[in-house]
């Protein structure tokens, strides 16, 4: 599983229009609203976790997403010839998701820290990186899911659409305070609102929410489910 992690990776990232645009995308959107807020150091900082989380969400989608193209062209069946178990197939899947997301929210705080003059505590950023990155989990098992049920023509459409739904829903690309009540009472029932607020928390000093850990963890046993559902019924196909 290791090698296939490693061999994963590897490939992301010599595919240059794929990294880029999941790597320099939030960036380029950091630098551009955080130029709209001058001087306000605590509106910066909190768009710089907000977009951190976007790019986290996108380029986990678009990762596992890709699966759908290597069903196309039968790779996967060639791995179910390997020794390698559809349960390490499928994590290293997910494992390669997190790893692609993490320097897209590194990059978002980099130009915090060097163009913005965000100024943290070590313990704050710390907990910023560590809670935030492993709040990717859901969404990439929710791109590994689209990787699984789209064709290789239908994923980038099916992964842009609910990578978009998740980040304007969640409040990652509009604050939630501008749209009617309801909307944030919806955002609390997506990860995504959730991976960018375990940011937010950690900005002010508070406790992750059970709330946010309970959501997380719901989506994450639902998602992964109907994962392992459909490789085994795409293993029983052949």
């Amino acid at each position: 599983m290791g090698a296939l992690l490693t061999f994963e990776v590897r490939r992301l990232v010599r595919s240059p229009r794929f990294f880029i645009f999941t790597v320099a995308f939030p960036l380029a959107m950091f630098l551009a609203l955080s130029s709209a807020y001058g001087t306000e150091r605590d509106a910066v900082t909190f768009l710089m976790v907000s977009l951190a989380a976007f790019g986290a969400v996108a380029a986990s989608i678009s990762t596992g997403a890709r699966t759908a193209i290597e069903r196309q062209v039968g790779w996967n069946r060639q791995l179910r010839l390997t020794p390698l178990a559809g349960g390490q197939y499928l994590v290293s899947k997910v494992a390669a998701a997190m790893l692609v997301a993490l320097p897209s929210m590194l990059l978002v705080y980099g130009a915090g820290i060097v163009l913005e003059g965000v100024s943290l505590s070590s313990g704050t950023w710390a907990q910023l990186i560590v809670f935030c990155w492993l709040g990717v989990l859901p969404t990439a098992v929710l791109g590994l899911l689209v990787g699984l049920l789209a064709t290789g023509d239908s994923a980038q459409a099916m992964s842009s659409v609910l990578m978009l739904t998740l980040s304007l829903l969640g409040g990652l690309l509009l604050p939630l305070t501008t749209l009617p009540a309801v909307m944030t009472d919806i955002a609390k029932a997506l990860p995504s609102y959730w991976l960018a607020e375990f940011g937010h928390d950690a900005l002010a000093g508070n406790a992750i929410s059970v709330q946010g850990v309970v959501t997380m963890t719901a989506w994450i046993v639902v998602a992964g489910a109907l994962v392992a559902l459909r490789y085994r019924r795409d293993a029983a196909r052949g």
